[in-house]
């Protein structure tokens, strides 16, 4: 009875406008516009729709702005990954890591041939399918000086 008192009390105290989701997802951020540029990796501890916090080691201050690169577990149409791309402002750092205030956000597709599964392309297979297979032509490269 206490605890349920202690989190209602807690609950009625939150200050953020959007539910945070916990989400552990792998991040990679870089500063935008500083005098000192600033990039490394962290991991999202939770996220919403305004914002997240990014545990990670760095010692970026308030007020920074980042672009901050997550990945995210779904899939486009189930082959596809992707990345949710934010660009917000450091509003807190503590020992945990970077609490972010996010000023746009997207969801890009990530390039499919670093993520690849195939480790050798299959051979061509010809037109003609089991025909004669067509000889190699011979170019040359001509300039006219």
């Amino acid at each position: 009875m206490q605890e349920e008192q202690e989190l209602r009390l807690d609950m009625d105290n939150e200050r953020r406008v959007k539910s945070r989701y916990p989400l552990e997802l792998n991040a990679r951020y870089q500063s935008m516009g500083a005098a000192s540029p600033a990039a490394g990796v962290g991991q999202t501890v939770n996220i919403s729709s305004s914002g997240m916090l990014l545990a990670c080691r760095s010692n970026i201050p308030d007020g920074t702005r980042l672009k901050v690169f997550v990945e995210w577990p779904s899939l486009l149409n189930g082959t596809t990954r992707l990345q949710l791309i934010t660009v917000g402002t450091v509003i807190r750092r503590d020992l945990m890591g970077l609490s972010i205030a996010f000023e746009s956000y997207q969801f890009r597709t990530m390039g499919r041939a670093q993520h690849s599964n195939v480790t050798q392309m299959p051979e061509r297979v010809s037109a003609s399918y089991g025909g004669p297979q067509p000889q190699p032509i011979s170019m040359v490269a001509k300039s006219s000086s």
